[in-house]
């Protein structure tokens, strides 16, 4: 079953006010596999120098991430077109996988913000985002968008056992030399529960452990007894579902 297609959607009062500089796009169903868009209104000019610094800096990331799985980087020496950026896979892609993701990664960034000055975009197995500031090893925990599966599970079992998950990767993820968590939960003999969890590799184990914990507070407050949800804060990503969505648990 395709967790977009029983999704519903809630945009926070974050993302709401940041419409003022920013336009968001969700895209959850694309074929593309694009979760949200957010790019910033404002324009640069084809042939610019920021628009080269553009140029080279996603070439910098996609090089880096399709062999390590994560790249940030910064170009350019000075102000306004010294751009910082991050492009990182999920944990449990493998290089050619990561190398695929990131390239549809840079397509839909430029298709879908087009000569913005800043912007992102969350597919299903990777995210990218660009600066004309630096935001890299910054925590924010902002909660950026989610999805929400819309069946219920009533059995109290259920929540006890996702939010012990959850509870138990939160530690272990922060840990991890790729900031990723897996695992899963037996609730009954027909119920199982899938999870991760994974925070930007350029952030400290002390706030990513303080992002997730922010997400999963964020999680239950909004999806409780839900049986699939996705977080996206700003630093971190959770998701646990009652299927098999990754390859290896």
């Amino acid at each position: 079953m395709s967790f977009s297609a029983t999704a519903s959607k809630r945009m926070p009062l974050y993302l709401a006010a940041l419409l003022v500089l920013w336009t968001v796009s969700a895209v959850s169903s694309s074929s593309e596999g694009e979760i949200y868009t957010l790019c910033n209104v404002q324009k640069y000019s084809d042939g610019s120098q920021f628009d080269r610094n553009l140029a080279a800096l996603f070439k910098t990331l996609t090089d880096k991430a399709a062999y390590a799985g994560f790249a940030a980087s910064v170009n350019g020496r000075q102000k306004p077109n010294r751009l910082s950026g991050r492009l990182q896979c999920r944990g449990d892609l493998s290089s050619a996988d990561c190398g695929t993701c990131s390239a549809k990664a840079v397509k839909a960034i430029r298709s879908k913000c087009p000569n913005a000055i800043g912007a992102r975009v969350q597919l299903e197995h990777c995210f990218l985002r660009y600066e004309n500031y630096t935001f890299l090893s910054q925590l924010d925990t902002n909660l950026m968008y989610d999805l929400v599966n819309v069946n219920n599970n009533t059995d109290t079992r259920f929540n006890n056992e996702a939010r012990s998950l959850l509870v138990d990767l939160s530690r272990k993820a922060p840990a991890s030399p790729i900031k990723f968590g897996m695992g899963s939960s037996v609730v009954s003999s027909n119920v199982s529960i899938y999870a991760m969890e994974m925070c930007w590799r350029d952030m400290s184990r002390k706030d990513c452990a303080a992002c997730l914990s922010k997400g999963i507070e964020e999680l239950f407050d909004c999806c409780s007894g839900r049986v699939g949800v996705q977080v996206f804060m700003d630093s971190c990503t959770l998701r646990y579902e009652t299927y098999q969505f990754a390859k290896q648990y």
